[in-house]
Formats: C-alpha cells, structure tokens, sequence
C-alpha cells in the first residue's frame, strides 16, 4: 500500500513538472500596436507581449526607421501605464485602457504626443 502511494506521488509530481514546463508559456499574450505621433508623419507598429499577472513588454517601430522598447503594468484589469526608450534617444511615458484584446493609449515621447491602439 505505501509503494502504491509512493509511486502515485511520483506520476502527480511528474505531471506537474510537464504541466509547469509546457503550460507557462500560455500564461502570455502578444497583440499588435498601431499609432502616430501628433502634429507629425511619424507612424509606428509593433508589438505588445502581456503577462497574464499584468506586466508585459512592447517593441515598436517608426517609419522612420527607429526602434523604440518599453514595459508596462496593469494598475487594474482595465488600465495601465508605462514607459519607453527609442533608439534616438528620446524617452517617453503612457497609460492606456483596454477591453479584452484591444485598447487604446496616449502618451509623451520627448516633447510629442502620441495616440496608439492594441490589438486588431
């Protein structure tokens, strides 16, 4: 009976240990980016990884060319804000608001405004 109970143990532990392995990686989302900074031609897209406990990443790009980086946190299941740093230099901060897969945001990079969207 404790050999039975053992080896019972050790399936479950085993089980857990592929689940843990296999199953963390769904605990995030990646959705697109689309804005513009205001009174100018500059676009961007990119993209936004969230980690279902509420931080995540993003990676965006101008057209014109500039690669800008940044996190974000959720403060509540709808609202969030962050921070980003482009490869030119400029530093820039956001909150947005969101509803299931999509949201919408504004923020400051250098002196410019910018309006974005998530997702499609």
């Amino acid at each position: 009976m404790y050999d039975s109970f053992k080896l019972c143990c050790r399936v479950i532990a085993a089980f857990a240990v592929v689940f843990l392995v296999f199953a963390s990686p769904a605990y995030s989302m990646t959705l697109p980016i689309h804005g513009a900074v205001l009174n100018s031609t500059e676009t961007f897209t990119g993209k936004a990884t969230v980690h279902f406990w509420g931080d995540g990443n993003l990676t965006l790009t101008t057209n014109k060319g500039v690669m800008c980086k940044g996190d974000f946190v959720h403060a509540s299941q709808q609202k969030g804000s962050g921070t980003v740093t482009c490869e030119d230099g400029r530093l820039g901060t956001f909150e947005f608001v969101t509803a299931g897969f999509s949201g919408t945001g504004a923020g400051m990079i250098g002196p410019e405004h910018f309006n974005f969207r998530i997702g499609k």
